[in-house]
């Protein structure tokens, strides 16, 4: 069987289409530079990446897998290795038999989808219907069958004025908007799969991440600061163009403060508290706009809204972000396995020792302000200043 010759990709995005022309223009010049990024990256040969009535294209001998990495870049929402051709019927009618001879199956039943742009002597209708004879006339030997409603396999061609581009696979993109379209945010994260897909989220929206890391040692498994560094370089992968940060801060001397001073079952709300407040020292210092955290509401004890608002109040001066507030856990495993997670994951146990014996209590602010009176936070400062930064991405 004769290989098809693709020689493009088109690239598709959605929401984008539907901002004002200054956005979009922007937008769709920094999905342009991400995929040309992440193409060079991947080592995937291509020409150009160009930009034609709110369509993406790629012109690369290498389709298939300039599609595969496209698809992966925040903004867009699939992709398709192309056949290109002129606007002229025969050529398209001769590449769509090419193109049906190569990619479909025996026996099965097929359409032809297509739309036309610009000033055609044809319908797309006209196109469905011829190609759709030619297909069937042109290759007898697979025995097709048509199926309108239902097909098992399709062959689609867009005409945009001069230019058609024909394809058999759509390849479903991550969607989102385009990597810095937004600001910086600090992402806490942990072992577990709740931070890292509140981060994926946020980041999937245009956001930069600031990933930060409370190393609970000695009361957390030894594992647990490898299997965060791994979870943040897997989310740092979907960042073209800019710096990604993983914070790593030794939590154990304000664990131990707060031990001196409140009660046990309190522990996990200041400890709480203090996470926000060191992720609040690093937004200043990234110039970062907001706090990501993977709170779920009602999946734990210290998941409530009352207790989330006791935890939050710590910090005024920034936005704390929950993105999987209103999801369930189906929700989180759906996605992590979507994106990999799955295989750097440590039960949230195993990396916090305190939280089988702190249950919280009392979430009055009278009591919480009275309890840290007495608590020393410059040794908050004193942990921040001994992180350990490592760089995922290098900015471009």
């Amino acid at each position: 069987m004769v290989p098809a010759d693709y020689s493009s990709v088109i690239l598709r995005f959605g929401e984008i289409g539907i901002k004002s022309n200054q956005t979009r223009r922007r937008m769709i010049n920094l999905l342009t530079r991400h995929v040309e990024l992440a193409l060079r990256e991947k080592k995937v040969a291509f020409e150009k990446v160009h930009t034609v009535y709110g369509r993406i294209y790629i012109e690369t001998p290498k389709a298939r897998e300039a599609a595969e990495v496209a698809a992966k870049v925040f903004g867009i929402v699939s992709t398709s290795p192309t056949v290109e051709t002129s606007a002229e019927m025969d050529e398209i009618l001769n590449a769509g038999e090419q193109l049906a001879r190569a990619e479909f199956k025996t026996g099965l039943t097929f359409a032809v989808g297509a739309r036309r742009i610009g000033e055609h002597s044809f319908s797309s209708q006209d196109l469905r219907v011829q190609l759709g004879e030619r297909i069937l006339e042109g290759i007898p030997e697979l025995e097709l069958r048509v199926n309108l409603s239902n097909p098992d396999q399709e062959i689609y061609v867009e005409v945009r004025d001069g230019k058609a581009h024909l394809f058999t696979q759509t390849i479903k993109g991550v969607g989102g908007m385009p990597t810095g379209s937004q600001g910086k945010v600090v992402c806490t994260i942990s072992t577990g799969l709740d931070s890292p897909i509140a981060a994926y989220k946020v980041m999937k929206r245009g956001c930069i991440p600031v990933f930060v890391h409370l190393d609970n040692a000695p009361y957390a498994d030894e594992r647990c600061t490898e299997i965060v560094m791994k979870q943040a370089q897997l989310l740092a992968n979907y960042i073209h163009g800019f710096k990604v940060k993983l914070y790593i801060v030794s939590h154990t001397h304000d664990i131990e403060e707060v031990q001196k001073h409140a009660p046990e079952n309190m522990t996990c709300l200041f400890c709480k508290r203090n996470i926000l407040r060191i992720a609040r020292e690093i937004a200043i210092q990234e110039d970062a706009d907001a706090i990501v955290t993977g709170e779920i509401i009602g999946k734990q004890a210290s998941h409530t809204t009352a207790i989330l608002r006791a935890i939050e109040n710590a910090v005024t001066d920034f936005p704390i972000l929950r993105p999987n507030a209103g999801n369930d856990s189906i929700d989180i495993e759906h996605l992590a396995q979507q994106i990999g997670l799955h295989e750097f994951t440590v039960e949230g146990s195993s990396c916090c020792s305190l939280n089988s014996k702190s249950t919280f209590v009392g979430t009055d602010p009278d009591q919480i302000a009275s309890f840290e009176e007495s608590m020393d936070f410059g040794i908050l400062a004193k942990e921040l200043k001994k992180a350990r930064i490592v760089v995922l991405r290098e900015g471009k």
